[in-house]
């Protein structure tokens, strides 16, 4: 499966919104929109465009498209299995979705994502 990274390269380049990217890229909003939010759905996408975006963000093709293999994925999908089941997992959910942490403050989120992983192989 190929999984486009465009919301992590922009929210890394700092592009707030689809149609800034879109102008700056010379590339139509509804393209961008739909890499954006509905990349599973994309079927194709040209070089050209590829390019364009690539140049805008300043960054190389592999950090905005990567190919997952099944095998990866059939792995993250246990993981979510985990992540109904263990309570743990909410505070390492809602510690992900806060901004950038000081790595300081990481190891407690390390700790708790090494519990989940301790109790999925278990």
């Amino acid at each position: 499966m190929i999984k486009v990274k465009l919301q992590d390269m922009m929210w890394q380049k700092r592009i707030k919104s689809v149609s800034e990217l879109s102008r700056s890229a010379g590339v139509s909003r509804q393209t961008v929109d739909a890499l954006y939010n509905r990349a599973d759905q994309v079927k194709g996408i040209q070089f050209e465009t590829l390019d364009r975006l690539c140049r805008a963000m300043g960054c190389r093709i592999d950090e905005l498209i990567e190919y997952v293999s099944d095998e990866v994925l059939e792995q993250q999908s246990q993981i979510d299995v985990v992540r109904e089941e263990d309570s743990d997992y909410a505070i390492f959910e809602t510690r992900v979705d806060e901004p950038a942490m000081r790595l300081e403050d990481c190891d407690d989120l390390f700790e708790r994502l090494d519990h989940i992983r301790r109790q999925r192989d278990a």
